[in-house]
C-alpha cells in the first residue's frame, strides 16, 4: 500500500498576507488535531486507553510551542507560505531527534513526519483518514507505515504488517503488537519482490518473511499462530503477579522509558517501576536549556503517574554523537570515545546540578533514584556525588521543598567500570548494567555500523563474565544489581539473566509479560546451573547454539508436562 507524499513548495508572500498565512496554519492544525483525536477515540475503544496514548504523542507534537513558535517565526521573518514554514520547523526538530543515539528517539521521527503529512493534507483540503481498507484478510506491505495509518487500519482484515523501514521500538511496531498482529520491519527491498495477491508467511517474533510458502510451512505457521493466541491470553493474566520463581527467588521487572506517553503502557504491562528514565528527550525538544522549574514539572508528572512505584532517572547522557548547539557540545571524530555521559555533565556542573535539583524536587511526588551514565572509575563517581550534595545544600539554603534521601547508582557500561566494580560498589547504592554500550565497548565494535553488527553478541564469553563479575561485586558490597539494556528485552535471555543473579531487569513494556512468564516457570537453581554451563563455552557461536537447543528442550518438556 502507499500514499502520496506531499512536499511543501516554498512560495514568497507579501507582508500584508502574513496574517492570512498564520490563520491558514491554525486551521490546518485544527483539522489535523480533529483527525488524530478521532483516531485516539477509536483506538481507545478497540484496545483500551493505555494503547491509545501512543497516538496521543502526535497531539503533543501539534501543541508543542517549539513547533508553533518556529513555524510562525519563519512565516513572519522569511515571508513564505504556511505549509513551507511548517515543514521547515518539523525538519529542524527531526534533525535534533536524529542526533540522539538511542534508536527509539530516531524512530520518533516517523511520528513527526506522520503529523507533518497530516497537516499538509489539511492545507490541501484532503482527509488523511481516507485510507483504503482491505476487503478481505490480508497482509499490509508498505515502505514505511505511519502510526496513524496502522491505527486507521485497525484489526479488520489485517493479518500482519510488512515494512521496508522502521524498527522494533517504533510506534508502528508497538501498535501492531497491541492490535495483536505480527509486524516485520526493516525488510529493505522487499516491495520489489512482492506481487498483489501473493501468499506470504511472516513471523513477527523472529522477523521472518517467507514468500510463496509450501504446504509444510503453511501448516507450521498455522500451528505457531494458534499457540501464540493461547499464550497471549495467559500472559494477560500476569499483570498483577510478581516475577517470582517456583523455588521462591524474586526478580523485579521495571520499564525503560523514553517518552512521557510510555508510562501508561509500562503500567498496563505490569511494570513495577521505571528502571531507566532517559532524560535527554526533555532537553532535545527545546531550543533552550529547560529551567529547573520546567524540569521539575515534567519529572514530577511522570513520578506521580507511577503511583508510588520507584523511578530511576539517568542524568543527561549527551555527547558528540547526539548534540544540540545550545548544549555547547561539538561533533567529534569518534563520539563514542569522546565527551559524553558523565564527562559532559561534570564539565557543565551548573547544568548537572540544575537537573539533580529538579529530580530531588520531583521526589516529593514519589520515590526516585539517580543514576550516573558512563562512569569509568571511582574519581568520576565521587565528583558526581559531590555535585549531588551541592545541589541538596542549595535547595536547603533556598528553602525549596525536596527529598534528600535519594539512592545514587551508576551505569556499568564500560570495561573499566567492570574491572573496578568492587571499588565502585563500596561507594554507591546500586548498579544498573547498560548492556548496549557494555557490549559495544568490550567487543570494540560500533553497534551502529552495519559492517560490524555481526559482532554484537550478548552471549560472548567476555560479556557473560563481565556481567557475572559486576553482580558478584555488587552483592559482596550489599547493593542490588540490575540491567537496563536490550538484553533485558530478549525473551531467550531471560533465564540467562536470572541465572547470572541479577536483582532487577528493566526492559521495554511490550516484552515484560513474556519475560515475567519465563521467570515464573524457571527455578532459580536451574537457571544458575544453566548459566554455569553456558559460561564454560568458549565462543558466542557455541553459546547461541547451545542456548537454542536448551530452550527448545525446555519448551518441549513443558508442553509434555502440560499434556500429562
Amino acid at each position: 500500500m502507499g500514499r502520496r507524499t506531499i512536499v511543501a513548495q516554498r512560495q514568497a508572500v507579501s507582508q500584508r498576507n502574513v496574517p492570512a498565512q498564520i490563520e491558514r496554519f491554525r486551521k490546518a492544525v485544527d483539522v489535523a488535531r480533529g483527525e488524530i483525536e478521532n483516531l485516539v477515540t477509536r483506538l481507545s475503544i478497540e484496545l483500551g486507553p493505555e494503547e491509545s496514548e501512543i497516538l496521543s504523542a502526535q497531539l503533543l507534537i501539534l501543541e508543542d510551542e517549539m513547533v508553533w513558535d518556529a513555524t510562525l517565526a519563519v512565516i513572519r521573518l522569511e515571508r513564505i507560505n504556511a505549509e513551507a514554514a511548517f515543514s521547515r520547523a518539523v525538519g529542524d526538530i527531526a534533525a535534533r531527534f536524529h542526533e540522539i543515539e538511542e534508536e527509539v528517539f530516531r524512530e520518533r521521527v516517523n511520528d513527526l513526519h506522520d503529523v507533518e503529512q497530516r497537516v499538509l493534507r489539511a492545507f490541501q483540503g484532503e482527509n488523511s483518514s481516507q485510507i483504503k481498507l482491505p476487503q478481505e484478510p490480508s497482509l499490509i506491505a508498505a515502505a514505511n507505515l505511519t502510526p496513524s495509518d496502522t491505527a486507521a487500519l485497525g484489526r479488520n482484515n489485517v493479518l500482519g504488517f510488512l515494512m521496508e523501514e522502521g524498527g522494533n521500538t517504533s510506534h508502528v511496531a508497538i501498535l501492531a503488537r497491541s492490535i495483536g498482529v505480527p509486524a516485520v520491519v526493516g525488510m529493505k527491498g522487499l516491495l520489489s519482490q512482492l506481487d498483489f495477491d501473493q501468499e506470504v508467511a511472516i513471523d513477527g517474533v523472529l522477523g521472518q518473511c517467507i514468500l510463496d510458502p509450501d504446504d509444510e510451512t503453511f501448516r507450521r505457521f498455522s500451528r505457531l499462530r494458534s499457540q501464540a493466541l493461547v499464550a497471549n491470553e495467559k500472559l494477560a493474566g500476569l499483570r498483577e503477579l510478581e516475577a517470582i520463581t517456583p523455588d521462591g527467588h524474586r526478580l523485579k521487572l521495571m520499564a525503560n522509558i523514553e517518552l512521557p506517553v510510555e508510562v501508561d503502557e509500562a503500567l498496563a504491562r505490569g511494570a513495577e517501576g521505571v528502571g531507566l528514565l532517559r532524560t535527554e528527550y526533555l532537553f532535545f525538544q527545546h531550543k533552550t536549556i529547560p529551567s529547573e522549574d520546567e524540569q521539575t514539572e515534567v519529572y514530577s508528572d511522570m513520578v506521580r503517574r507511577m503511583g508510588g512505584r520507584s523511578v530511576i532517572f539517568r542524568t543527561l547522557d549527551v555527547g558528540g554523537d547526539k548534540v544540540s548547539d545550545y548544549l555547547g557540545a561539538k561533533r567529534e571524530y569518534n563520539p563514542f570515545l569522546g565527551w559524553r555521559g558523565i564527562r559532559f555533565s561534570l564539565a557543565n556542573r551548573l547544568l548537572f546540578k540544575t537537573q539533580i535539583k529538579a529530580i530531588c524536587r520531583a521526589g516529593l511526588a514519589g520515590p526516585v533514584k539517580i543514576m550516573f551514565p558512563m562512569i569509568t572509575g571511582l574519581q568520576e563517581l565521587r565528583e558526581a556525588k559531590d555535585v549531588f550534595y551541592e545541589a541538596i545544600a542549595d535547595l536547603k539554603d533556598s528553602g525549596v521543598a525536596h527529598v534528600s534521601d535519594v539512592d545514587l547508582g551508576i551505569m556499568v557500561e564500560t570495561p573499566s567500570a567492570v574491572m573496578v566494580a568492587d571499588l565502585l560498589a563500596a561507594e554507591c547504592d546500586f548498579f544498573s548494567i547498560g548492556s548496549n554500550d557494555l557490549i559495544q565497548y568490550t567487543l570494540a565494535m560500533d553497534r551502529g555500523n552495519a559492517r560490524v553488527s555481526y559482532l554484537y553478541q550478548p552471549l560472548h564469553p567476555a560479556i557473560l563474565r563481565a556481567i557475572h563479575t559486576t553482580v558478584e561485586a555488587g552483592h559482596k558490597a550489599g547493593i542490588w544489581v540490575g540491567i537496563c539494556g536490550e538484553m533485558g528485552s530478549e525473551t531467550r535471555l531471560a533465564e540467562v539473566l536470572l541465572g547470572l543473579g541479577l536483582d532487577e531487569i528493566s526492559l521495554h513494556g511490550a516484552a515484560l509479560p513474556k519475560v515475567k512468564q519465563v521467570i515464573r516457570w524457571t527455578n532459580f537453581s536451574e537457571a544458575q546451573s544453566m548459566v554455569r554451563h553456558l559460561m564454560e563455552l568458549k565462543t558466542s557461536t557455541e553459546a547461541n547454539e547451545w542456548l537454542a537447543e536448551y530452550i527448545a528442550k525446555r519448551k518441549k518438556d513443558r508442553l509434555e508436562g502440560e499434556i500429562l
